[in-house]
């Protein structure tokens, strides 16, 4: 018996020893640092576990979802401004991608319509996260997209449009001769800033400020703009061991990571806001940012029963007034969702291109309107607004998909 627990205890011992190499894919598009910090992600990975991380250059934002969704790779650097699809899981925010657009001194900059149809205008590659933005931002501002003049040729653009990291010394040498395009005057940045009414109706992105002298001679004076975060996510379906190792261990070694870009410095945090993420937490990532958060209890406990008393006390008094508002507001958007469903739930009835058509606009036509009640806080921007704004984005992307398929039917019949 002993010589047997022996042999058990040596077998043991030697697994333990040569234990099995895990492998797992990690895709990026290799725009500004992602590939530096997908590189250093795998070398520490790498150090503290036993795996093999095999780096993939990805396509675009959505070829490299598809390769989560269909389990071809384990994780993903992307944009937080993708739609939520089964499948998909998040672990933690990386960093925020800056969007920086370059005009030449001859364009008109004055306005972002007269810099858009100013071109020729170079936005990226098609599907990438910066061809996705403009095109939203083109809608946004009720651009002609047929009218403006894309290239795909960086070197020939008047107008270039980065979604990156900050900018270096030696990037801006490629940009002489170009400005910085400024979508607000940074003294004016509050709730009726414009930055403030994209991101209302675009609410994965946030405004941003480059400050003064930043960028040497390109930042005389602070440049208004937007940001969205980069995240790192896996599949849904990956191990919640290896999500929480690889998300404790990355956080936590974040110094490695912050010689990359500023950026990531403030983006590599525990207390990410988790709310804005556009794809939910993988259990895995959930479980250690949860263990390590303290709850409200045990943050201000000495505080708990004054609090608690004062919200009672003032509860009953705000409680009557607080729905009589709410009420009357969620009434009136209530009447948007309506129109919006009923247009909606008609989308497989529609026959022709030219009704299509008519429904997109009273779609944007209902927008326009909600964001002028909402300026004249008949609305208020609470989630049922942002839900809103989101499903009627939704309803114009189907509406257009019906109409391409209309279109093809009419090809196919005339040829």
């Amino acid at each position: 018996m002993k010589k047997i627990i022996t042999i058990t205890l040596a077998i043991i011992l030697l697994a333990s020893c040569n234990p099995t190499t895990l492998t797992f894919s990690f895709i990026y598009n290799d725009e500004g640092p992602n590939k530096e910090i997908a590189t250093k992600m795998k070398e520490l990975l790498e150090s503290e576990f036993n795996v093999e991380i095999i780096l993939v250059d990805g396509i675009n934002t959505n070829a490299n979802l598809d390769s989560l969704l269909l389990d071809k790779v384990d994780i993903a650097l992307v944009e937080n401004y993708v739609n939520y699809q089964d499948g998909l899981s998040s672990a933690f925010s990386v960093y925020s991608e800056v969007l920086h657009i370059l005009y030449k001194s001859e364009v008109d900059g004055s306005s972002f319509a007269s810099l858009m149809y100013g071109g020729p205008v170079y936005i990226g590659r098609v599907n990438s996260p910066t061809y996705n933005l403009m095109m939203d931002l083109w809608e946004y501002y009720g651009l002609d997209a047929s009218q403006i003049n894309v290239t795909f040729n960086m070197a020939e653009a008047g107008v270039v449009v980065e979604l990156t990291n900050l900018f270096t010394k030696q990037h801006f040498q490629d940009y002489e001769g170009f400005n910085l395009f400024s979508f607000d005057d940074a003294k004016n940045l509050s709730e009726a800033s414009s930055v403030q009414g994209i991101t209302l109706k675009y609410p994965r992105l946030s405004p941003f400020i480059i400050p003064e002298n930043s960028y040497w001679s390109f930042t005389e004076q602070s440049v208004v703009t937007l940001s969205v975060d980069l995240v790192m996510m896996v599949r849904s379906g990956m191990g919640e061991v290896a999500v929480n190792d690889f998300t404790k261990t990355m956080l936590r070694n974040r110094q490695i990571f912050t010689s990359i870009d500023p950026l990531l410095f403030g983006g590599m945090k525990e207390d990410f806001d988790q709310a804005k993420l556009n794809i939910p937490l993988h259990e895995g990532a959930r479980i250690f940012l949860e263990r390590e958060e303290p709850s409200f209890i045990e943050r201000y406990a000495e505080l708990g029963g004054v609090i608690l008393s004062i919200i009672i006390a003032l509860w009953s008094g705000i409680l009557s007034l607080t729905k009589w508002q709410a009420q009357k507001k969620k009434d009136k958007i209530d009447e948007f969702y309506e129109d919006l469903m009923n247009i909606k739930n008609g989308i497989s009835r529609l026959d022709t291109i030219a009704e299509g058509m008519k429904r997109v606009k009273r779609v944007q036509a209902a927008q326009n309107k909600a964001f002028e009640m909402l300026i004249a806080e008949k609305l208020i921007a609470n989630d049922s607004f942002r839900i809103y704004m989101e499903l009627s984005k939704e309803t114009i992307n189907e509406l257009r998909g019906k109409m391409r398929i209309l279109k093809a039917k009419q090809e196919r019949t005339t040829s």
